[in-house]
């Protein structure tokens, strides 16, 4: 991982959905203020930690095939745990071709079965993930989407609600992430914006393996500062927020609307910066957090870094 609300200013409205989001996370005072808090909603952990059982939505998956037990049920290595799956009806022809040790993509359910406390685990559909081209060589789109699956299900706060939404893997330039209904990502432009809102969006940009973190903080600050006043996060003052993890967050909250500047490095990637631009509006309110949780999802393609 919308409701657009109509609010009489960005800075109460932010406020109001951190505090009604608070007991989900860590106040995090900015630098030199008791009273002020950064602006960001709580993250979304991974499918398999939100799937309750019993759950009729189905949950996206990958893991290796170790074969069929019978006509209805197959063992799947989900996480280096050898799992057993019911087959639904259809799925058994999804079979043809696969061998033990394939790596696959399915979506599944969970389903209370009375007088049992373990919940019945039901693959709805599931493919074969090709790892390279027809010539043996593959290509950065085939590898991303062989390690990546599909779609995803992500958890976050919406309005003080708790909001579960499945997003789908779109590619960019050396990279993909996961994008939210109601969301465009042009890959072209590397941006990620509210289809029915263009100018509430954010603009990707890759680093250098050698950014200077220093460096970026002034350009940064310059960019930002046409706004309001700068304010930097980072660390615990981020809380449990999409950006939490972020090595620098600059932002500017306001009567100008809410933008941030993100340095963002996954573990064992380059970095990104993340610029992110909700004005002042209607849709102020319900833009960024699909739009931080889209950005905190990003993942190099293998070929991007030479795994």
């Amino acid at each position: 991982m919308n409701k657009p609300a109509k609010i009489t200013s960005l800075a109460s409205a932010l406020l109001l959905t951190f505090a009604l989001t608070a007991c989900g996370g860590l106040d995090a005072p900015a630098p030199g203020s008791e009273s002020e808090d950064y602006q960001e909603l709580p993250t979304a952990p991974t499918p398999n930690e939100n799937a309750q059982p019993g759950s009729e939505e189905s949950i996206s998956e990958t893991g290796e095939y170790n074969g069929q037990a019978d006509p209805h049920t197959i063992e799947v290595d989900v996480n280096g745990t050898p799992t057993s799956f019911q087959l639904a009806e259809g799925v058994s022809s999804q079979l043809e071709g696969l061998n033990e040790g394939d790596t696959i993509f399915f979506e599944y359910v969970q389903r209370t079965i009375e007088g049992n406390e373990v919940p019945q685990l039901e693959i709805l559909s599931l493919k074969k993930a090709e790892t390279a081209g027809a010539d043996g060589g593959g290509n950065s789109e085939e590898e991303t989407a062989a390690e990546r699956p599909a779609t995803e299900t992500f958890e976050m706060t919406s309005e003080g609600m708790p909001d579960r939404r499945t997003a789908e893997l779109q590619q960019g330039d050396g990279y993909s992430l996961y994008v939210f209904e109601a969301y465009t990502f042009d890959a072209a432009e590397n941006k990620l914006y509210l289809t029915a809102y263009p100018d509430y969006y954010a603009e990707i940009e890759k680093l250098p393996s050698d950014f200077n973190l220093d460096e970026l903080r002034i350009e940064g600050q310059k960019e930002l500062e046409e706004y309001g006043e700068v304010r930097e996060y980072a660390d615990d003052q981020l809380a449990e927020g999409p950006m939490y993890g972020a090595r620098m967050l600059l932002q500017v909250s306001g009567e100008n609307g809410l933008h941030d500047y993100v340095v963002w490095e996954p573990e064992g990637e380059n970095g990104y910066i993340f610029r992110l631009h909700a004005p002042s509006g209607e849709a102020s309110e319900t833009f960024p957090t699909p739009a931080l949780t889209s950005l905190a999802s990003i993942q190099a393609d293998s070929a991007a870094t030479g795994n």
